[in-house]
């Protein structure tokens, strides 16, 4: 009897085991797809600046000032996070920023699902207006789409996230525009490129920015100009580099400072700051979008993440490409990053012609 017994409790707990475990599995892995996203763009369609673009205002004479975090990459690690959070809040903290940015790889893993809300509920509590694009870890884990985490970022008090027209690559390509007395001084561009692509050869690799997306972006430029009778400055925010960025470090390598290095590359003064800790992960394919820069003549800041241990600044062709200092702690096979805070951009007042400047804020050094 007491055989018979053991037998049937063994058999209990293992079902019990097992619908905990198809719970678990079900939670996890089932697919939060979000909510239709049916938003499409035309080149030949209106622009309307009050719908098109959403803003946020800077205060005549006094500077605005732009937090940058990126690659925080939460995951499963509470120790990690908690580390990346506390980052945040004393970057909040000594830059008081009237605007925060996230360049990408929020959330990584398994947990990406149950992350978002937390992550959302710490940005929110510093009441101030953020936006973030999304990297190549965000949307590592299918289940947890981009859309549905888009969902979850509109729903934010504070967050300017807007998932975009439909018909472009990816998920959260939008427009930000600095106002001073109700007029645009800067227009803040957040594109989606953060994710790998397969290319003809087999090889996979960084996406190149989408050839619609070039066009919505000039239909942007010249639309704002039209409004406001100026082209106005700009800046555009992205997770991968352009393959100029890669361009330049190529002639840094060659220069005399750097010829017997074989760790960091330093950046000489005429080019920038900073340092190159490897070669900047770009995409294979120059689909032309630094030269439409080039072309509009608006745009003269491109801002990145990804690499980790990247946190250079050059400028190239009249035009400053810039790392933001990576975030947080995150699994360690990913960073190594000795240095890990943020960075911050200051836009001057109207006397300077609304001067931009960068400083990294180093919170965590290895």
């Amino acid at each position: 009897m007491a055989k018979k017994k053991g037998v049937r409790i063994f058999i209990i707990v293992l079902c019990v085991v097992l619908v905990l475990a198809l719970i678990t599995v079900g939670v996890l892995f089932f697919p939060l797809n979000g909510k239709k996203h049916i938003d499409v763009w035309g080149m030949t369609q209106d622009f309307n600046m009050s719908e098109d673009v959403q803003s946020v205002k800077k205060t005549p004479g006094e500077k605005f000032k732009i937090l940058l975090i990126t690659d925080i990459q939460l995951w499963s690690n509470i120790s990690d996070n908690n580390k990346a959070y506390d980052e945040v809040r004393a970057l909040v903290e000594k830059s008081h920023p009237n605007l925060i940015l996230t360049l990408g790889d929020n959330v990584s893993g398994v947990s990406s699902r149950f992350l978002i809300k937390e992550f959302i509920g710490v940005m929110d509590s510093f009441k101030i207006p953020w936006a973030p694009i999304y990297g190549n870890h965000d949307n590592e884990i299918p289940m947890t789409t981009l859309n549905w985490q888009g969902d979850k970022y509109e729903e934010s008090e504070y967050c300017l996230f807007k998932k975009g027209p439909s018909n472009l690559y990816g998920c959260g390509n939008y427009v930000i525009n600095i106002t001073e007395n109700d007029k645009p001084i800067q227009s803040l561009f957040m594109m989606d490129n953060g994710r790998y692509t397969e290319y003809d050869d087999g090889s996979k690799g960084e996406i190149y920015m989408g050839y619609e997306q070039i066009a919505w972006y000039e239909w942007n430029v010249k639309g704002i100009a039209e409004e406001t009778g100026k082209t106005v400055p700009s800046m555009v925010f992205t997770h991968f580099a352009q393959p100029q960025f890669k361009a330049v470090l190529e002639e840094v390598k060659e220069l005399p400072v750097n010829k017997d290095k074989t760790e960091d590359f330093i950046v000489p003064e005429e080019y920038g700051y900073g340092t190159f800790d490897y070669t900047p992960g770009v995409a294979k394919v120059d689909s032309g979008f630094f030269q439409k820069c080039k072309e509009l003549d608006s745009t003269k800041y491109l801002v990145c993440g990804h690499d980790h241990e990247n946190d250079a600044s050059v400028t190239y062709d009249g035009i400053t490409m810039t790392y933001g200092l990576k975030t947080g702690p995150s699994p360690a096979p990913w960073n190594n990053a000795t240095e890990m805070g943020g960075t911050v951009i200051t836009l001057g007042n109207a006397d300077s012609d609304y001067a931009v400047s960068f400083e990294n804020i180093v919170i965590t050094k290895k």
